[in-house]
């Protein structure tokens, strides 16, 4: 019986992306995009610009009354890299126990959305428990919409 030569696979590298990679990411992304039931709306500029932004970032806003800080926004950026689209998420929304019913989250937010504009965002986004039904009713009111939920999310520690 003869044996099959085993060889070596070929040396894989591990790299960040370079200018010379656009055109093959875009596709990439474009197919993934395909795979996933979406239309891919990202172009070659649009991807060149999200290669060059500072991301991921953050930006801390704050509410502050008679010289206290009263509430705070934290806002990080991201992408939904097969439409070309910066995103703002609203991850951190609190107020003073206090100063709660004053309309204070209702400026913050309204801040958000103008800092999310301003950054080039096409959407901003805000997460709450299924329990807290108060935090939902005042997302809706800020005109937040419900997005179903499309998929599991997994997280991998890494310290």
């Amino acid at each position: 019986m003869k044996h099959a030569k085993l060889t070596a696979p070929p040396a894989l590298t591990i790299r960040p992306a370079e200018w010379r990679d656009k055109a093959v990411l875009l596709d990439m992304i474009r197919t993934l995009a395909r795979h996933h039931g979406d239309a891919a709306t990202i172009t070659l500029p649009v991807l060149v610009d999200l290669l060059k932004s500072d991301l991921p970032w953050l930006r801390l806003i704050v509410a502050e009354r008679d010289g206290m800080v009263v509430g705070y926004a934290g806002l990080t950026g991201g992408m939904r890299l097969h439409f070309g689209e910066r995103v703002m998420t609203l991850d951190h929304l609190f107020i003073d126990e206090n100063h709660r019913g004053q309309g204070i989250g209702r400026a913050l937010i309204a801040h958000a959305r103008q800092t999310a504009v301003d950054h080039g965002c096409a959407r901003l986004t805000v997460g709450t428990r299924e329990s807290n039904t108060h935090a939902q009713a005042a997302y809706l009111a800020c005109g937040f919409s419900e997005v179903p939920q499309t998929g599991k999310r997994f997280v991998m520690q890494l310290a």
